[in-house]
């Protein structure tokens, strides 16, 4: 009996901590950056507040907990330990026929840098990423 009280607090706690594992961390910040000569885009998502910036405006506005759910979701999806290894379908961006894009997702402590990729033709991994950032800073691709 006294075996059984010591052992079920030890159950409970182990119990807990696979629960807690199994919870999504979601994200602290997502920075989309594309840009080439003459052009810039950058999106920045950290809390609730979606930034923007081109070369022609540059706004900040709240997005909704709905979209905020949907961003994690995606992020969620992704491998983040594998995006820098993500090879990009077109290679226009080395010729100036395209903007090079990048993503960094910083997740608690550790940040993910995605390979570059043409902005508006990503990897297929992170084409759900970039069209749902643009959706929502209502930026044209």
């Amino acid at each position: 009996m006294k075996y059984l009280k010591m052992m079920s607090p030890l159950v409970f706690l182990l119990m807990m901590n696979c629960a807690a594992q199994n919870t999504s961390k979601g994200f602290d910040k997502i920075a989309y950056e594309a840009q080439t000569r003459g052009s810039l885009v950058q999106i920045t998502v950290e809390g609730n507040k979606l930034s923007y910036k081109t070369y022609q405006e540059e706004e900040t506005k709240e997005i909704s907990k709905e979209q905020l759910e949907e961003l994690k979701k995606i992020v969620d999806e992704l491998n983040l330990k594998g995006i820098s290894d993500l090879k990009a379908p077109s290679e226009k961006r080395i010729t100036d026929g395209a903007l090079h894009a990048e993503f960094v997702i910083k997740v608690g402590d550790e940040e993910y840098k995605s390979s570059t990729f043409d902005a508006g033709n990503p990897p297929t991994e992170l084409k759900k990423l970039e069209d749902f950032l643009y959706s929502l800073s209502d930026l044209k691709e």
